[in-house]
């Protein structure tokens, strides 16, 4: 019976090829210091095994020649876990990251990094779709966050890049150009309101040349600096009313002209949205006012003049006659009288049309009092 068990191992190994390698199971440490239980070749880690490496971290699955290679589950001592393929010690293909704050990568990994198309699952219920490289979010992907607001666009080093579109959920939406995460270059956007603006923008900001349109039907046309109107443009209001100017921080502000529709245009100087500084009034029946202004009034030194031919020039004081002044009839008659809060108060002369003193006396609250 010796014999014949003797013939039959013989047999059993002249049947198996010179080359092939034998699997036994065993144990190593590894040149990091890990103990390393599992299938040995040659005495080094081939096939299925565990490491217990001496910092806590463990590694459970495929090795070859003494290395992660293929399918297998790595668990950090901080508790955060890899599943997935391996290639030579680094994670390569596809694979789930666990991390500690309980962020969730799927997808596709290079030499230890993200990179390719893969999902990341966030702790606080945020979503990412796309594209990563080198750990980051790279090229075109849609980020949802937990509020149902999204951004779909580009990417470059986890910030939005290039072009693409971000809905608030809350009826507002934008369609552009971004900068490290910001709106930047041409751009629209939609309001929860329904007013619009297309045009430039820098650092989240409205800033260059664009055009606003409100849901009232006012659009606005011209410059705009840090999200204020500031610059030349032009407004024109839904009732057919228009300015076109300057404006300062949103306002009319320096030189412009407002045309209300069928009463009056103003073109001067203006502050804070009023007229103010020098400028020239016409109203739709011929009369003219050239002078002063101050908070929409007539203020300080200006002429009136009439459709009929006759004028007046002096002062005003808050839209009121106020001082000296000097009054031509359209016949060429004149008088010079002082004015109290728009009416004549204290002594007055009248000349006639050659410039002859006809006449002398004194006004009180415009009444003639001798």
């Amino acid at each position: 019976m010796r014999y014949i068990f003797l013939t039959t191992l013989l047999s059993l190994s002249l049947l198996e090829p010179v080359s092939a390698q034998k699997i036994v199971v065993g144990s190593c440490t590894l040149k990091d210091g890990g103990i390393y239980t599992g299938d040995l070749v040659s005495g080094k880690p081939t096939g299925k095994g565990r490491v217990q490496y001496e910092n806590g971290d463990t590694y459970e699955g495929a090795f070859y020649k003494g290395l992660r290679h293929g399918e297998g589950t790595f668990t950090a001592a901080d508790g955060s876990r890899y599943e997935g393929n391996w290639t030579k010690n680094e994670r390569n293909g596809r694979g789930v990251f666990y991390a500690v704050n309980n962020n969730r990568y799927e997808g596709v990994w290079y030499r230890n990094c993200k990179e390719g198309h893969g999902t990341m699952y966030y702790y606080n219920g945020d979503k990412y779709v796309g594209s990563w490289k080198d750990d980051r979010r790279n090229g075109k992907g849609t980020y949802t966050y937990k509020s149902g607001a999204y951004y779909k666009g580009e990417w470059v080093d986890d910030q939005k890049c290039g072009k693409g579109f971000f809905d608030w959920s809350d009826g507002s939406t934008y369609n552009g150009s971004w900068l490290n995460n910001q709106r930047s270059g041409r751009g629209v956007y939609t309001y929860a309101d329904g007013d619009s603006y297309s045009g430039d923008w820098k650092k989240d900001m409205q800033d260059g040349r664009g055009i606003y349109k409100f849901r009232n039907g006012d659009v606005y046309e011209g410059e705009y600096l840090m999200g204020e109107r500031t610059g030349e443009g032009t407004f024109r209001f839904a009732n057919g009313d228009t300015y076109v100017g300057n404006f300062l921080n949103g306002e009319q502000s320096g030189q412009g002209t407002f045309h209300w529709k069928g009463v009056a245009t103003y073109t001067g100087e203006w502050k804070n949205n009023m007229m103010e500084g020098r400028g020239t009034y016409k109203w739709k029946n011929g009369d003219e006012y050239q002078g002063e202004w101050k908070e929409n009034r007539m203020d300080g030194e200006g002429t009136l003049r009439f459709a009929d031919g006759s004028r007046f020039k002096g002062q005003f004081r808050e839209g009121k006659r106020d001082g000296k002044s000097v009054e031509v009839r359209a016949d060429g008659t004149r008088i010079d009288c002082t004015y109290r809060e728009g009416l004549k108060h204290g002594k007055y002369v009248e000349y006639d049309a050659n410039g002859n003193v006809v006449k002398k006396g004194e006004y009180s609250n415009g009444r003639v009092v001798q």
